[in-house]
């Protein structure tokens, strides 16, 4: 899943997906904003079919690996 993360991360910020890891940070290394994480969301539900909570776009989410956590958690839930 963490590759499919990055890849969906990498696609959306256009950035290398050589250059993510799970301690990237977000805000201050790949410089995404509110709308970014939104569009990441929604293409997250489309490559992993199923359906996120729009809320985890407003929680604080600093890291890709705090990303992937989440998603997982989400995905267990449903």
């Amino acid at each position: 899943m963490f590759d499919q993360i990055v890849g969906v991360i990498a696609d959306v910020m256009h950035v290398s997906r050589d250059t993510i890891t799970k301690d990237t940070l977000l805000i201050e290394d790949l410089g995404v904003d509110s709308l970014d994480m939104y569009r990441i969301l929604l293409t997250l539900e489309d490559v992993l079919d199923a359906q996120l909570q729009p809320e985890m776009a407003d929680r604080k989410i600093r890291t890709v690996g705090d990303l992937c956590d989440r998603v997982k958690r989400a995905l267990a839930s449903i």
